[in-house]
């Protein structure tokens, strides 16, 4: 059986050079339908292509984790299999994914804050990289609770560089499984933060309970539209739909994202099935997609927090730093995984309950990219006659 090592030493020519500082603006949420299904939605941001496919991963697959200075870490076999969204820099490692018994997890970036457990006194056989939590926690858990568990007491998540960003990976993880609980994890100052998370939502940075108590700010919008309001003698009239609402924010910046994502989806009515819930879950993405160009940063202005695909020397310039790479939706109820890219815009399916788990070996799944719009010209069908009165 192969063994497979998740250190990125041998993957470091596949990554150009004038790789910095990676940017990522991803936004995370939940619904559930009216028949019962618990729904994952979330897109992928990021400052430069991920070229992502859907990796299969069956039970029985041994990896091997990564400890600071390229040393080998945590060992395990997967007990569960799983399928999710992989990257072409480490094509065995999944930011996003779902495991057969419906527990999904979500990787979004936590840049200024995250900061994993001491390097130095980290110890070799409980190891892993912040890059390798959702492949552990998905071939080794099968609640929420479990996952808890398993990053208290299985796990040590040392601080490390991600060597194709010469960088820490200042990641968070979005965890939810098949009842509709929902946990967000954290490392701040070396220290595992676990925050049950009734809001089912996850953006960036500030860390999740500064954007949990930021939603009271806005505790007075509602969808209900406001027909009219007094103000002395006068009275100030709603021309148009969405009065309710006004004061939401709508830029880009994590803080606002979160908020949108909270109350949308909140207000959204569900579909009375899983497949009419997802359609809606894709649609409230919709309000979050990052087109080129919306988000732009000049190269020479770059912090910490404020962090771009750049390329190395030259005259400074504007460079895109995010744009939506994919959407992904994990119907935890009913093991289904969608997904559709920045190009592709079509929703593509998994089904877990048709893979073969036992069959050994990774398998991926190419996703459909280019844009190709159905001609439907030939189509053209005689309009009825209207009936006369």
């Amino acid at each position: 059986m192969q063994r497979f090592r998740t250190s990125l030493a041998g993957l470091v020519a596949l990554v150009a050079l004038s790789i910095h500082n990676p940017a990522s603006a991803c936004t995370a949420f939940q619904l559930k339908s009216n028949d019962g299904a618990q729904i994952y939605f979330r897109s992928m941001e990021f400052g430069y292509p991920f070229n992502s496919k859907m990796l299969i991963v069956p039970r029985g697959t041994e990896y091997t984790g990564t400890a600071p200075v390229g040393q080998l870490g945590k060992k395990w076999t997967t007990k569960y299999g799983y399928v999710g969204l992989n990257v072409d820099v480490l094509p065995t490692v999944v930011a996003d994914g779902q495991n057969e018994k419906g527990l999904a997890i979500g990787m979004l970036y936590l840049p200024g804050y995250a900061e994993f457990q001491a390097a130095d006194t980290a110890p070799a056989d409980k190891t892993l990289a912040s890059w390798e939590v959702p492949n552990y926690l998905l071939a080794n858990c099968a609640t929420v609770e479990e996952a808890v568990a398993a990053l208290k007491n299985d796990v040590y998540v040392a601080q490390q560089e991600f060597v194709p960003f010469k960088e820490v990976l200042p990641v968070h993880w979005w965890i939810g499984d098949a009842s509709g609980k929902v946990v967000i994890a954290e490392y701040i100052d070396g220290r595992l933060n676990i925050h049950d998370a009734p809001l089912g939502t996850l953006t960036n940075s500030p860390p999740y309970d500064w954007q949990e108590i930021n939603v009271s700010n806005y505790v007075d919008l509602s969808p209900v539209n406001v027909l009219e309001r007094k103000l002395g003698q006068f009275t100030a009239v709603n021309y148009g739909q969405g009065s309710g609402a006004i004061g939401l924010p709508g830029d880009l910046s994590p803080p606002s994202r979160f908020i949108r994502a909270s109350l949308f989806s909140h207000w959204a009515t569900p579909g009375d099935t899983a497949e009419e819930t997802v359609n809606l879950g894709f649609h409230i993405l919709n309000t979050f997609d990052i087109f080129n160009g919306a988000i732009q940063t000049n190269t020479a202005d770059q912090t910490a927090n404020t962090k771009g695909f750049l390329s190395a020397g030259g005259k400074p310039k504007l460079v895109n730093t995010d744009t939506t790479e994919w959407a992904v939706s994990h119907d935890r109820t009913n093991l289904k995984t969608y997904v559709r890219t920045y190009n592709g815009l079509v929703i593509q399916s998994v089904d877990l309950k048709a893979i073969d788990f036992d069959q050994p070996g990774m398998r991926v799944i190419a996703l459909q990219n280019d844009f190709t719009p159905e001609d439907i010209t030939l189509k053209a069908q005689p309009l009825a006659a209207a009936k006369a009165e």
